[in-house]
């Protein structure tokens, strides 16, 4: 079942316009990251990486790969298929 929707998700970031997409996607970021305290930072040690590039995925100025989704399910304590499910990218 959760391969169905990865597999759904990865297909809609193929239809979906990519700009509006990643703007879309870095709004749930920030969101997400914000009601749990987090800081860019904080997120960033959290999944192995750095505040800017947490700062221009949450801008929209980048595209979430499988790795970065699976990273930041982790760190938002919430399955893959979970995130995926919480962000609607039809809406």
């Amino acid at each position: 079942m959760w391969l169905h929707k990865i597999l759904i998700f990865l297909f809609t970031l193929i239809i979906v316009n990519k700009e509006k997409f990643n703007k879309k996607f870095g709004e749930f970021v920030y969101k997400k990251r914000s009601e749990l305290g987090m800081t860019q930072s904080k997120l960033a040690s959290l999944i192995g990486n750095n505040a800017q590039n947490i700062s221009r995925l949450e801008r929209g100025e980048v595209s979430p790969t499988l790795y970065w989704l699976t990273l930041l399910a982790k760190a938002f304590e919430v399955k893959l298929s979970e995130l995926i499910k919480e962000f609607e990218v039809f809406n």
